[in-house]
């Protein structure tokens, strides 16, 4: 198989076609979120069941269950779960009460917060030009909120979104502490154990939806979840971070050109200088980390 080298890592072009593919079709998930009828409940509840429904089966049949080792690995499988139910959860509300737009510009943030997570867990020193980055994307984060008001759902979405970016951050360093299991057991346990947050909210949930609603959600439960997450969890865990915070910056033009398309969103001169700045930062910033790795 083809190798890519680099100072950040050896890996292989396969993983990273991956990581562009997944990319690429989960950056259409704030445009059915935003569309489908169903509420954030309801939309994590029916991805959720598909997905764990499919690779209860996958992974019962490679017996792939006897690959867990013990208390530890079940219990990084539980806390990796939280982690991205909770994810999930103020993402979907963050598109909910903002916008696509809003929500994808939000979520990009994440390379920044992987930034803090290395500096805090990995220990790596911090510089002038990473606080400069993360000022960058705290500036385009400034603009990109309509007013400073907590009653705005705009306000709050993108507060919710931020929340949500940290999250994802997060989700890779804990998939390294268990990567011995098999990329689907730990999918698996991603989904299966995401329900306990969704769960204690499912007397919130709304199932009074049309055929394209359902259909949406089909589309979001099957390719934007189980196709698209179990290429992610691959990629993220195999990658160099320095080249998942890269790859994933192709969510944002993708989730924006989606929305101004199809569900006839504006973007004013404020949100795109401020998208651009957090873009920038992260990109910036990624490009930084792989340099200082190569001299």
């Amino acid at each position: 198989m083809p190798q890519t080298n680099t100072a950040a890592g050896s890996f292989s072009r396969r993983v990273l076609l991956i990581a562009i593919g997944s990319t690429l079709i989960m950056g259409t998930v704030p445009l059915w979120v935003r569309a489908v009828s169903a509420n954030a409940v309801t939309i994590g509840l029916v991805r959720l069941a598909i997905t764990v429904s499919i690779l209860s089966v996958i992974v019962a049949l490679s017996r792939d269950f006897n690959k867990i080792r013990g208390k530890k690995d079940w219990g990084m499988l539980v806390v990796i779960g939280l982690f991205f139910g909770t994810h999930w959860y103020t993402y979907f509300l963050s598109i909910k009460l903002s916008s696509a737009s809003l929500g994808a510009i939000s979520i990009s943030t994440f390379g920044i917060h992987l930034l803090l997570l290395n500096w805090l867990f990995k220990g790596q020193r911090a510089t002038l030009g990473d606080f400069a980055s993360v000022l960058l994307c705290f500036i385009g984060c400034l603009l990109v909120i309509p007013r400073f008001d907590l009653q705005s759902g705009a306000t709050v979405g993108i507060l919710l979104g931020l929340v949500s970016a940290f999250l994802y951050a997060c989700l890779p360093l804990l998939h390294q502490t268990i990567q011995h299991l098999p990329t689907m057991t730990r999918t698996w346990g991603q989904s299966t154990f995401a329900f306990l947050v969704f769960l204690p909210l499912a007397g919130q949930s709304n199932w009074a939806l049309g055929m394209n609603d359902w259909l949406m959600l089909g589309i979001l439960g099957v390719f934007c979840t189980f196709v698209a997450h179990s290429m992610w969890v691959k990629a993220s865990t195999e990658l160099p971070a320095i080249i998942t915070s890269l790859v994933y910056y192709l969510y944002l033009p993708v989730a924006v050109l989606l929305s101004v398309i199809f569900l006839n969103e504006t973007l004013g001169i404020k949100m795109i200088i401020g998208a651009c700045l957090i873009l920038s930062a992260n990109i910036i910033q990624s490009l930084r980390t792989w340099k200082k790795s190569q001299a």
